[in-house]
């Protein structure tokens, strides 16, 4: 059991420096390091390990998405060394989101537009407001689903779909900042920048209080977009020729892909130059722990064909 094994004697206090020192030792030519925390002070490590010749394999967005020097010098020490470093399942869990993006760009397309929804919670609670369930009982029903994020303010605030536009834009090529998106908060300062106590169940509870004060005005939303035969959706929108990136609450209407976007869907359109009349979509579920594993497993399966394909 890892909770019994994290609290017995045998346990020991992560230490970065002696870790990396330990990567350095080693001269097993393929070693992997999957960081499952989404914490920058792990990311801040990345160069290093790549210039020791580890391969890195980020689920969170936060390394991806983080200080743009060190996005770029984490590049460099991967091209410098021959490792590799993904994160597709940083974006869309299982969904090959990045992928596509990638194949599109190497193969010569002109990528000019990417829309949709990147947060499986927001797409969950929308998904189910209406008049007889609130804004907060269907983020509550969110998180007892495991769909949302370890501090639900994260989803609710935008900053989780943010970190993962600026993935998108910088594969785009767009030099961008989290700073740099247009990003809609659901949330007012008072809850946002509050300080809750306890655990994370504990947490959540207090925050889910808190958070009823948005059902009036949600319900208002809701209303006001039922009423055009329209639908609530968290919509992003990167644009690549002006560079603008954005995200927020819009009404859609049917001839809208969000407009059918189901519970815990990510949906991405790419408008192209090949795909002028029509946009290439990648739609499917992307929240919930079984497909984030799901996401790791397919990201280390294309580690270990980088492996098999470097020895052919």
């Amino acid at each position: 059991d890892v909770d019994e094994l994290l609290e017995s004697d045998a346990s020991q206090s992560l230490d970065m420096d002696a870790l990396t020192a330990a990567f350095d030792a080693d001269v097993n030519p393929h070693r992997v390091v999957i960081d499952c925390t989404n914490d920058d002070k792990v990311a801040d490590y990345y160069q290093k390990w790549m210039e020791s010749g580890v391969n890195v394999i980020s689920p969170g967005p936060k390394a991806a998405a983080g200080p743009l020097d060190r996005y770029h010098a984490i590049q460099t020490a991967q091209r410098a060394n021959t490792v590799e470093w993904q994160y597709e399942s940083s974006v869309g869990s299982a969904l090959p989101i990045l992928t596509t993006l990638r194949d599109l760009i190497q193969t010569g397309d002109d990528v000019q537009l990417l829309r949709g929804c990147l947060s499986g919670t927001m797409a969950y609670v929308f998904q189910n407001l209406n008049e007889e369930t609130s804004f907060s009982d269907a983020v509550r029903t969110a998180i007892e689903q495991d769909f949302a994020e370890n501090d639900i303010r994260e989803d609710l605030s935008g900053k989780n779909a943010g970190d993962k536009i600026v993935i998108l834009a910088r594969e785009l090529g767009l030099d961008v900042s989290a700073e740099d998106v247009e990003v809609e908060s659901l949330l007012p300062d008072e809850i946002l920048n509050k300080n809750y106590e306890g655990d994370r169940e504990e947490v959540h509870a207090a925050i889910l209080e808190d958070i009823k004060a948005l059902d009036a005005p949600m319900l208002e939303r809701y209303r006001q977009a039922a009423a055009e035969n329209k639908r609530l959706r968290y919509k992003f929108v990167i644009d690549q020729t002006t560079g603008k990136c954005k995200c927020s609450l819009e009404s859609v209407d049917n001839t809208d892909p969000l407009y059918r976007l189901r519970e815990n869907e990510n949906l991405v359109a790419f408008e192209t130059e090949r795909y002028a009349t029509s946009p290439l979509i990648v739609k499917g579920a992307a929240a919930g722990p079984d497909l984030s594993a799901s996401g790791m497993f397919a990201d280390l399966l294309r580690l270990g064909r980088a492996f098999v394909g470097a020895q052919a």
